[in-house]
């Protein structure tokens, strides 16, 4: 039996799951749950305080109800709001704003952040492809002739989201990263054990986690580390939509109205040197070379990179980890291990392709 060489090359990918993995709050949930507390009770209690019903975080005819309301009856969240801060339960009212979120779309006036909290989408707090689908949304309008298109809702739309991306940096910040012993074994495990191998990381993520294993690597001419959405110290993070094969995107390029095409990656990607140098330093650069998923979703937001590193020849083999948090949960370890499998299936074009450099459920390894 002909044994498989392995390439001596590697392209490792860092995704959120790599920072949940340590229990740090990145999640979207839980940017969303830090923006309630810090940015919208704690702005409210100095209006309550200041009586100032002058304030851009919030919707103006909220204002105007929220400084004169005198309580009498527990009945709308224009009486519950006031009543808890007057009463200084800060804490209740987080309670009672995590339990009715669809409320805070009445409280504040970002509309787009509105409409997350209030669930309108699939996935909650998706806000990549949420704000993709808003776009769809803008977009059949023009094609629809009966409705009516226009421009400043666009517009709109982009101030929100750019508002929503500079929250979510400024919370981001807020989290300082921490060593996890277990992935520190992993990581020096994979590292050391193939000393000959050239390891190319993007690290998808903004936080600076990964940087803390790679300290006694420092001198190593066969690591090399990207940050390809940006990092948080050089305030230049990439936030949008990241999927050109989608036929929808393909139509509002067509369309001709540059703001449409803000937040997209693609376009993103050209403002720094961060992508080319993925292609300088590892794809272009390596004969041949295996990926090692850790904590990405594979989800289509990042589907245009994820396509180029993965659906090509020189990809030999895919390496998906199963979640050690799960391992006595095996119809969850399965469920969760199949999720990303399908994610792979749809930036992975040929399904050969796929069950070839996939390394089955069988033979995968666990992340910590």
């Amino acid at each position: 039996m002909i044994r498989k060489r392995k390439s001596n090359n590697a392209i490792i990918i860092i995704g959120n799951g790599f920072d949940l993995a340590h229990e740090l709050k990145t999640s979207y949930n839980d940017f969303s749950n830090y923006f309630i507390e810090n940015r919208i009770i704690k702005e409210l209690q100095e209006i309550l305080t200041t009586r100032n019903n002058k304030h851009t975080l919030f919707k103006q005819e909220f204002l105007n109800k929220f400084v004169r309301n005198q309580v009498y009856r527990l009945e709308s969240y224009t009486d519950f709001i006031p009543y808890y801060l007057l009463r200084n339960e800060q804490s209740k009212l987080l309670e009672y704003f995590k339990e009715n979120t669809d409320i805070i779309r009445y409280v504040i006036s970002n509309k787009f952040l509105g409409k997350l909290y209030a669930n309108n989408y699939l996935n909650w707090f998706d806000i990549e492809n949420a704000y993709f689908k808003e776009l769809i949304e803008l977009k059949n309008k023009i094609a629809d002739k009966k409705s009516l298109f226009e421009k400043d809702s666009l517009i709109e739309l982009n101030n929100d989201f750019q508002l929503i991306k500079n929250e979510l940096s400024d919370y981001l910040k807020t989290i300082k990263p921490i060593e996890n012993p277990e992935i520190k074994k992993f990581l020096n495990n994979l590292l050391s054990q193939n000393q000959n191998k050239k390891f190319y990381i993007i690290n998808f993520n903004y936080t600076n986690t990964i940087e803390k294993y790679l300290v006694k690597f420092d001198n190593s001419s066969n690591l090399s580390l990207n940050y390809i959405h940006g990092n948080l110290s050089n305030d230049n993070i990439i936030f949008g939509y990241g999927n050109d094969q989608n036929s929808d995107y393909q139509e509002i390029k067509n369309i001709e109205i540059d703001e449409f095409l803000k937040f997209f990656k693609t376009f993103e990607y050209l403002k720094n040197n961060n992508y080319s140098e993925i292609y300088q330093k590892s794809i272009d650069n390596f004969t041949d070379y295996e990926v090692y998923i850790l904590g990405h979703s594979l989800g289509l937001s990042d589907k245009t990179l994820l396509e180029e590193i993965l659906d090509t020849d020189k990809c030999k083999k895919i390496h998906l980890y199963k979640r050690t948090d799960l391992k006595d949960k095996k119809n969850e370890l399965e469920e969760m291990f199949n999720k990303l499998l399908f994610a792979a299936s749809r930036v992975i074009g040929n399904e050969k392709d796929l069950r070839k450099k996939i390394n089955n459920y069988g033979n995968s390894s666990f992340f910590p």
